[in-house]
């Protein structure tokens, strides 16, 4: 069976990313794609659900059972099912000048392999961009385009790579991590916890964090503290004392210190100038 709805792609242009076509396929034996390659900025994803398949990689050929999957760019694609155990997979075809800086080193290789393993939360965007597709509505497509968006943030922040090396594997935790420390950048997180996210001491934590992100772990926490403190200082009337704690600071001044470091005043001048922009 193979069932599929295909949308044209909108004349806005500023979507990241659009989903023109999803599918789903299952019962098909002779199931397999040998080199069709896509121009730039085109792309698709595959989801294994049930069964088994493969796909050919710079490595070798790789086995691919449920709770994995792959994406495919400009590269030739070489890909189907094992005959004996028909696979049931789900794919989005998809494109936008966004989606490259996005996939960053993902989209350069030949395929990228993935397992998201149980993260329901995976399939439910999927099914939600099925169900969303089918209504073939162009009011829908903001949310199709934020869907897709959705998408592959979570296969980048929450799943693992298949086909890598573990210098890849490491800069993926790294990355996970950096996550980690912007949603929880409030929160007292030491060192050795976030090295334990990765499962490497904190020296050498310290040291990759610093080459895959540009700078060490805590300027980068203290820039996300500093970017929910500008939120706080526009839309409430705390104090700046008050706020320094609240986003994570233990000192008031070396909050005030640190904040004027990064926007080039400090937090109370700051505030004012907002005030003055909301009131004009």
């Amino acid at each position: 069976m193979y069932d599929a709805h295909f949308t044209a792609r909108p004349d806005f242009d500023r979507f990241h990313g659009f989903p023109l076509g999803i599918g789903h396929i299952q019962g098909e034996p002779e199931h397999s794609v040998g080199g069709t390659t896509y121009q730039p900025s085109f792309y698709n994803v595959h989801f294994v659900v049930r069964g088994t398949g493969w796909i050919q990689t710079e490595h070798g050929t790789a086995q691919l059972k449920p709770g994995m999957g792959f994406l495919y760019g400009g590269h030739p694609q070489f890909f189907g099912t094992n005959g004996d155990d028909p696979w049931e997979v789900w794919w989005i075809y998809f494109a936008g000048e966004g989606m490259s800086p996005l996939l960053a080193d993902k989209a350069l290789r030949d395929v990228w392999a993935f397992s998201y393993g149980e993260n329901d939360r995976v399939m439910a965007l999927v099914q939600e961009l099925w169900t969303t597709a089918r209504l073939n509505n162009a009011r829908q497509f903001p949310k199709q385009a934020a869907l897709l968006y959705e998408l592959m943030l979570e296969l980048l922040l929450h799943t693992s790579d298949l086909n890598t090396s573990g210098e890849r594997s490491l800069s993926h935790s790294i990355r996970r991590a950096a996550e980690y420390m912007r949603m929880n950048c409030s929160r007292r997180l030491p060192l050795q916890k976030l090295a334990d996210l990765c499962e490497i001491s904190p020296a050498y934590f310290s040291r990759t964090f610093h080459e895959e992100m540009g700078i060490p772990p805590l300027t980068y926490l203290n820039n996300q503290r500093i970017e929910l403190s500008k939120q706080m200082l526009m839309a409430t009337a705390k104090p700046v004392k008050q706020i320094a704690l609240e986003v994570g600071f233990s000192q008031p001044s070396y909050f005030i210190e640190r904040f004027r470091i990064a926007e080039g005043v400090t937090p109370t001048v700051f505030r004012e100038g907002a005030v003055r922009k909301k009131e004009g």
